[in-house]
């Protein structure tokens, strides 16, 4: 099939692409072959749609026996793969999926581990907390101003978690962490300054939500406000700070590792 037809259209110029919109479709790009291969497991489970996948004559096989029902494989030479995709692309497969719908509002209500980010800059950061969030068992992601859930830069960090870990995204996601707060909980803040408890000490509530701020400033004093608790990891030799990715896993897992039964 010649690279000038409709099919291929997703997967042009994706240098830095995150989702895009294919015959009125909102589509996102899936780049490698482990990536993919989740990627076409969760399509199979019907928890996503696959529209199709592309890749090179000697991965070929190997897609064909894990394409989802109605998936099109699309095939072409590396080097005209590459050609198409806008950049030296090496991992042998692409993948074009339908971005799904956020989860019902009622979803986030009732998160007991909630991780909630008003403003990141950073995509690969993003895509860090992701992954750890959903191997370290969070319940859900509210996400503010910040890169797109369904990045290729960001898939390609978070190995997956986008389609595993609901998650909702507002320009301004105070109003529904408000209403998560109504319904009982506490909103903890990561932040430096007194009064922060360190964080090997803390012991989050029954229903608990995680406050991270942006990689350079933290949070800002109007999402501190919001806070019931702040919470900070001690530093030792001189170091002032952890990358935001690094201290929201370890206080993800201060968060989980308290669940009943752990």
């Amino acid at each position: 099939m010649a690279l000038d037809h409709p099919l291929w259209a997703p997967f042009r110029d994706i240098r830095a692409a995150g989702r895009r919109i294919i015959e009125g479709r909102e589509v996102f790009i899936a780049e490698g072959r482990i990536l993919v291969e989740d990627l076409l497991t969760a399509g199979r489970a019907g928890t996503v749609i696959v529209h199709s996948v592309a890749t090179t004559p000697a991965m070929a096989e190997q897609m064909k026996s894990q394409m989802p029902p109605h998936a099109v494989l699309l095939v072409a030479p590396e080097e005209e793969l590459q050609a198409l995709a806008g950049f030296p692309f090496h991992r042998g497969v692409l993948a074009c999926a339908e971005v799904p719908d956020a989860p019902p509002v009622d979803h986030l209500l009732a998160c007991r581990r909630l991780l909630v980010l008003p403003r990141l800059d950073d995509a690969e950061n993003l895509g860090l907390l992701l992954r750890s969030a959903a191997a370290l068992g969070m319940d859900g992601v509210l996400l503010g101003k910040g890169p797109d859930l369904w990045s290729r830069r960001t898939l390609r960090v978070s190995m997956g978690a986008a389609w595993r870990l609901p998650a909702w995204r507002a320009d301004d996601p105070s109003d529904l962490l408000a209403r998560w707060h109504a319904q009982g909980g506490e909103i903890v803040g990561a932040a430096l300054g007194p009064g922060s408890e360190m964080a090997h000490a803390w012991i989050p509530a029954h229903r608990c939500a995680l406050l991270l701020g942006p990689e350079g400033s933290g949070l800002d004093p109007a999402w501190l406000l919001r806070c019931d608790r702040r919470v900070v990891i001690p530093m030792a030799n001189t170091v002032d700070s952890l990358n935001v990715a690094a201290a929201g896993a370890i206080l993800m897992y201060q968060m989980t590792g308290h669940r009943e039964g752990n």
